[in-house]
């Protein structure tokens, strides 16, 4: 059975999808005005392995994934880098950029691109559908050309801060703030369309015979477009933990008075924070690292996809340069063992279901893998299993892990490789056992092991 820790019931609990055998998915997207760095890039990881995993059970999946390119960052980044161009015409140019970087980086960390990928600007005209059933049903006000959604009166009529421990006493009614992103401390009315200032970009708002031109705020975004791919309720919502608040608690307030829902999705899954060198990771501590850095220190990005993976996904992640150089080590081993093997035919037997099972008791229990990657590195030391189950098996927790493996072809030995090779064996049945060492000490400079076996010689590279 699947468990997954519920962040709205702060406990694990036994996963049953909405309908059967399908599951929608929604994971907040990145913010594109600048490149991701590696705790964001954790997100999609996690919910790249747990998408993977309701496949592996059987799940047909609806995976949605954001892309906002509208925010108070994305404005005011585009007006800064691109001054001379329109307000729409900027946000567009710079949104368009980030976006680009960040699929990249999803495709060289292995993860699946989900099947729905709205971006905020084409989905305004939903957003204010919603902000106007949000003032309809009596939950919104407008202020200055702007509306907000009254935390206080919601509070009143529905439980504010289920994902939270949240102080209700702090509530400051009638307080509004226009911030994306505030602490818990800042308990106030938020946002949900931003009057227009001069120079930003803007769309029209027709609300009651007048025009309010604006954008929308942050949290309006994911209520809207979730709604429009997956209905209300869905099945699983997932982020980062500072998500938690405000974000997804003021997701959850905005479907329930707009689209007059109990809940807006069943279970709510939240990975934790990255650390780097134990401490939080931010930019003026000089620790804020992004692919492009791993990749500049000669770093495989999926040497970080391996090291998220032997940490819970719910537990912090501490990052530092030995621990992902280890990673990297560990994974060229998983390599060299499977190039050990390639040739062999995958094989399944009484021997490897054992492990299949144990494999997915880990997997399933909220996604434990630190278990299934151990139970991996067990499998490839076991004597008792030939290199075909062991193929086997490898390529089937490869489709969980997304490291790459099946992606591993035939490693071609160069012509004078093969060439002193065949030199080194001549020299070897005449006995010249020294003029033989010097080739192979040769060939092992240029970066190969000869391996003598009864079968002949094995090439491999270093």
């Amino acid at each position: 059975m699947l468990k997954f820790y519920n962040s709205l019931i702060r406990k694990k609990e036994n996963f049953v999808s909405l309908k059967n055998k399908q599951v929608g998915i929604y994971t907040c997207g990145p913010t594109v005005y600048d490149y991701a760095h590696i705790g964001n890039l954790r997100s999609y990881i996690f919910a790249d392995i747990l998408q993977r995993t309701l496949k592996f059970n059987g799940y047909s999946i609806t995976w949605v994934m954001n892309i906002t390119n509208v925010d108070d960052k994305t404005i005011r980044d585009s007006q800064k880098d691109y001054p001379g161009l329109e307000p729409k015409e900027a946000l567009k140019k710079l949104t368009e950029k980030y976006a680009k970087i960040f699929w990249q980086d999803l495709s060289k960390l292995n993860i699946q691109k989900p099947n729905k990928i709205p971006h905020a600007t084409e989905f305004i005209p939903q957003m204010q559908d919603l902000i106007v059933k949000i003032i309809e049903a009596g939950y919104a006000y407008e202020k200055n050309g702007s509306f907000y959604f009254n935390v206080g009166k919601y509070a009143k009529n529905f439980k504010y801060g289920k994902l939270i421990k949240l102080d209700l006493g702090q509530l400051k009614a009638g307080v509004r703030i226009q911030a994306d992103e505030y602490e818990k401390e800042e308990l106030q009315d938020f946002a949900l369309w931003k009057a227009a200032k001069t120079g930003e970009p803007a769309w029209n708002f027709e609300w009651q015979n007048k025009n309010y031109p604006g954008h929308p705020g942050w949290h309006i975004e994911c209520s809207a477009m979730s709604h429009e791919y997956l209905g209300i309720p869905f099945d699983i919502h997932t982020g980062g933990i500072d998500l938690k608040f405000p974000h997804h608690e003021n997701e959850i307030a905005q479907s329930i008075t707009g689209y007059s829902a109990k809940k807006l999705a069943s279970i709510f899954m939240h990975n934790e924070h990255v650390l780097v060198e134990g401490q939080k990771m931010a930019k003026r501590f000089k620790n804020f690292y992004t692919l492009k850095d791993l990749e500049e220190k000669n770093i495989n990005p999926l040497a970080y996809r391996y090291l998220a993976l032997t940490a819970e996904y719910d537990s912090k992640l501490n990052f530092t340069w030995e621990s992902i150089k280890a990673a990297q080590n560990t994974l060229k081993s998983l390599y060299d063992f499977y190039q050990s093997i390639f040739e062999q035919n995958s094989s399944q037997s009484e021997k490897t279901k054992k492990y299949q099972e144990q494999f997915k008791i880990f997997i399933n229990d909220n996604l434990d893998t630190p278990k299934a990657i151990a139970l991996m590195w067990a499998i490839i030391k076991n004597v008792n299993l030939s290199p075909a189950e062991k193929k086997f098996l490898i390529l089937e927790f490869d489709e969980i892990f997304g490291l790459g493996v099946t992606q591993i072809k035939k490693e071609a030995i160069p012509e004078k490789i093969k060439k002193l090779t065949k030199e080194r064996e001549k020299l070897r049945q005449e006995k010249k056992w020294q003029e033989a060492d010097k080739i192979r000490k040769k060939i092992k400079k240029i970066g190969y092991l000869i391996e003598d076996t009864e079968k002949g010689p094995k090439i491999k590279k270093i």
